[in-house]
């Protein structure tokens, strides 16, 4: 497989109150269609590019629970030396 050249920026939020995992690939917002891909999982693309946006997945925390179970315990890693060796993620001065 041919390795790509192009760099996107990739930013991940979740949004507690909605329960929505949104995966953006641009660097800032634009507008785009956006389409039912899978139960629950919108993808919203440039229509003429036809590059995507955003993926967004929804019931984000109900659809980790059903897989893993109500026990599944997750704490957020912040700490800078794991973070450092991910390579792509950007640093920001909040880590």
């Amino acid at each position: 497989m041919e390795e790509s050249q192009t760099e996107f920026p990739l930013r991940v939020d979740y949004d507690n109150v909605e329960d929505t995992l949104t995966f953006s690939f641009a660097p800032t917002p634009e507008e785009g269609i956006a389409e039912e891909a899978a139960d629950e999982v919108w993808v919203r693309y440039n229509p003429d590019t036809r590059r995507v946006l955003t993926v967004d997945v929804l019931n984000f925390s109900k659809r980790v629970r059903e897989v893993f179970g109500s026990n599944l315990l997750y704490t957020e890693r912040t700490d800078p030396q794991r973070l450092e060796t991910l390579t792509g993620l950007p640093l920001s001065a909040t880590t």
